[in-house]
């Protein structure tokens, strides 16, 4: 007679993993009769025990951490197999399908049960994720009537517990898609359990459905009271996770929707503003991706999560929100004289009523020289002396109108062109008082009185006077403004912790390393990374722009000189750069967002040679 194996202590065996113990030792040849040879009754009920409270343990420790709910459904499914020693299991999630009304936005359209985990040991099954997405959803309701043939819905619409020792003689329910299923797979469904998931206000949101629990010897059996409690002692847990879970994802989509929809009305009133904060938010999201990739260099330690990369992402959205208060006039101002109408017009229609001034007073000198008997040829003089005068006007007013585009440096003719202007007077039948407040032109007072009034008035004079661009320092101080207001803004609102430093971020993208840039002037180390990356994100979508009222496209090769000189400047960092233009994403976002004449070659080893300037990293 050979010798009984020899029984490990059980210390010995419960210091080691219980779960890959157990499994070994079911596998192997003899099962359950080996298994109880090598452990007295005691231990194996003791072990059984121990083994069950440690998966229960482990369930609830992922529940209380998990964030992804597809993972805390695998986890429900794989402990509640485990527990029962089920061959299979479904788990479906309740899916609420709402209508298109706008007079009842809330009304469901349709309610179902979505297939989220599918698993079966004895056929080698293990659906999940995009896998199951073939598996039709369950209707909870069929012609307007509850579905309570189907067991999983019948336990989804009642709440009830459903316990089968064998679906084949079960009354009252629909097995045929069961029967089907066992047909072609040459399987044999019988015991089958099936609980409703419920979350702490008793709102079922899910059902747990389990099959054939297989004793050791390889039969299958009922499940037993402790079954369900040990099922229940999960899936109660998991839902409320769940739950918990769908509670945190509905307020961050809020939120992030919210912030859209207020991107959304900017666009309402300036297409083009949309447009940028839209692609300053993926510029920034694919320059901190090239960060993390970046295993060289001064930032190779630099690695972002997925939590930290969607900060950036969601700082790119709210950086420009400050401009919804900045008047759309300074937004989109593609003249010198643009305030809500273009000014130039009023110019025209003086330069005109001039030309009028003219030729009134060539009539009234030929009407005094005809009756001081002059010629034909002294009237004609007068005649040609009043063209002259309205040609050389409309010159002036021709190019006066390139004056008013704007330029990036304003030649000294035109300088004195618009002096020249502004010196003439016509004349004009009412009077107005405008008083200038904030750089807006406010009417104080109109009245009926001829008097001479200057062909260009002094705003007008001041903005046409504008060296660069089309806008004047008042303007540009409004403009600026839009990154404190950015700021105080987003510190008013109460991030969660982890998001407390997005404020900064979104608000010191205009911040430049040697202390140059606005609101704050923030300094070299206390720029930090995600604001250093979205001042690189926000210039280069500014320069390359091509939906701008204000400026023509930009070639891709001239943005990244000025951003070169920037860099050298001191303005931005160096190394944030070199990642960028390395990673290649720059021409990956040209070729889906500009003119295809904008994108030219940019020779980044030349660019480096030329520019690169090591940067002081930032202490935090």
């Amino acid at each position: 007679m050979a010798d009984a194996p020899q029984r490990p202590s059980l210390d010995t065996i419960l210091a080691s993993d219980l779960q890959a113990f157990v499994n070994d030792i079911l596998h192997q040849e003899g099962g359950i009769d080996h298994f109880r040879q090598l452990l007295s009754d005691d231990q194996v009920s003791k072990l059984e025990s121990r083994r069950k409270l440690e998966l229960v343990t482990r369930s609830g420790v992922i529940f209380t951490r998990e964030r992804n709910i597809s993972n805390i459904l695998e986890t429900t499914l794989n402990t509640a197999r485990n527990l029962t020693n089920s061959d299979g299991g479904t788990i479906y999630i309740l899916e609420e399908i709402y209508a298109e009304n706008p007079i009842d936005p809330g009304e469901i359209a349709s309610r179902n049960l979505k297939f989220v985990a599918l698993q079966n040991e004895t056929m080698d099954t293990n659906l999940k994720g995009g896998d199951i997405e073939i598996m039709p959803p369950v209707p909870l309701e069929i012609d307007g009537k509850p579905n309570l043939s189907n067991v999983s819905t019948y336990c989804a619409i009642t709440g009830d517990l459903l316990n089968f020792d064998d679906v084949y003689d079960a009354d009252g329910f629909d097995f045929s898609g069961t029967s089907s299923y066992d047909k072609a797979n040459n399987y044999r469904s019988k015991s089958m359990l099936v609980i409703p998931l419920e979350d702490h206000e008793n709102n079922i949101i899910g059902v747990l459905q389990l099959i054939n629990r297989r004793l050791g010897d390889g039969t299958i059996s009922g499940f037993t009271a402790e079954d369900i409690e040990l099922v229940q002692s999960v899936s109660f847990p998991a839902a409320a996770s769940i739950t918990q879970q769908r509670l945190i994802n509905e307020q961050v989509n809020l939120f992030n929707a919210f912030v859209a929809v207020l991107a959304q009305g900017l666009g309402e009133k300036s297409p083009h503003t949309y447009n940028h904060i839209r692609r300053v938010a993926v510029l920034g999201e694919s320059i901190a991706a090239a960060l993390s990739n970046s295993d060289e260099g001064i930032y190779a330690d630099v690695k972002y999560t997925i939590d930290e990369m969607e900060e950036i992402k969601l700082a790119g959205w709210m950086h420009d929100i400050g401009k919804i208060t900045t008047p759309e006039h300074i937004v989109s101002k593609q003249v010198k004289l643009q305030f809500v109408m273009d000014r130039f017009e009023m110019i025209v229609e003086r330069c005109s009523s001039k030309m009028k001034d003219y030729k009134i007073e060539m009539l009234q000198k030929q009407l005094i020289a005809s009756q001081a008997g002059a010629n034909e040829a002294e009237m004609a003089d007068l005649c040609n002396e009043c063209d002259e005068k309205t040609a050389l006007l409309e010159k002036q007013l021709e190019a006066l109108f390139k004056v008013n585009r704007g330029s990036e440096d304003m030649p000294d003719e035109q300088v004195e062109l618009v002096e020249e202007l502004a010196s003439q007077s016509v004349d004009a039948l009412y009077k107005t008082e405008v008083i200038i407040d904030h750089g807006f032109p406010l009417l104080k007072s109109f009245a009926a009185e001829a008097h001479k009034a200057p062909l260009i008035d002094d705003w007008e004079k001041g903005n046409l006077l504008i060296k660069r661009g089309t806008l004047s320092d008042d303007e540009r101080d409004q403009i600026k403004l839009h990154a404190d207001r950015s700021w105080r803004w987003l510190m008013e609102l109460p991030f969660p912790r982890k998001q407390k430093r997005l404020p900064l971020y979104a608000g010191a993208h205009h911040e430049h390393l040697n202390g140059s840039g606005y609101p704050n002037g923030i300094e070299g180390k206390d720029m930090p990374m995600q604001a250093r990356i979205l001042a690189i994100a926000d210039i280069f979508e500014a320069l390359v722009a091509n939906d701008r009222p204000y400026k023509e496209p930009m070639p891709l090769s001239q943005a990244m000189d000025i951003l070169g000189d920037m860099v050298k400047r001191g303005n931005l960092d160096g190394e944030l750069m070199k990642i960028f233009l390395q990673s290649g994403d720059y021409m990956t976002y040209a070729q889906e967002h500009l003119n295809t004449e904008q994108i030219d070659e940019v020779d980044v080893d030349a660019w480096l040679e030329a520019y690169y300037v090591v940067p002081e990293p930032p202490t935090k």
